[in-house]
């Protein structure tokens, strides 16, 4: 019994290793450069092309209360990395979602997937392949801004892109 339970628990070892996404992992689907659906976005740590990424343009765009519609500053900042996107075609971005704390953990989530799509659509109408594009919503669960005001909530109402 116990040698099965060994066995269970190191098969179980190995397979987590096996789908490592750790720095240095293969972050590449396929020889286009498209990402690999195995990897687990939400643990990817910070890299030196996110840095470069984030010294060269803006990587936020902020929405409106309760909207997911781009204005024109957005649409700027947008255009803004998807020419640096084209310069840097090895790059993979994830798009992350972002709502102010006010209304439900389930209406945020959705909201913050629709500010996310609508920046990978802008990158995409704008020729980012969408392959190298992944979105993620994280609702009110990683505010930026500390703070139950309007300066706070405005800065927590984005869409962020990350380079990887």
């Amino acid at each position: 019994m116990f040698k099965k339970l060994l066995a269970i628990i190191c098969g179980a070892v190995l397979l987590s290793a096996c789908t490592s996404t750790e720095e240095g992992a293969d972050l590449y689907g396929n020889a286009a450069g498209g990402w690999n659906p195995d990897v687990d976005i939400s643990e990817l740590a910070e890299t030196g092309l996110t840095k470069k990424f984030n010294n060269e343009v803006t990587p936020v765009v902020y929405f409106s209360l309760n909207s997911s519609d781009l204005d024109a500053t957005g649409k700027s900042t947008l255009a803004e990395q998807a020419e640096w996107l084209r310069k840097n075609s090895r790059a993979l971005v994830v798009i992350e979602g972002n709502c102010d704390e006010r209304g439900t953990t389930e209406y945020n989530f959705a909201l913050g997937e629709r500010r996310a799509n609508a920046a990978r659509r802008y990158l995409i109408a704008n020729g980012i392949d969408a392959k190298r594009i992944r979105i993620i919503s994280y609702g009110k669960e990683k505010p930026v801004a500390t703070g139950s005001n309007e300066e706070a909530w405005a800065k927590n109402r984005n869409a962020t892109t990350v380079a990887y």
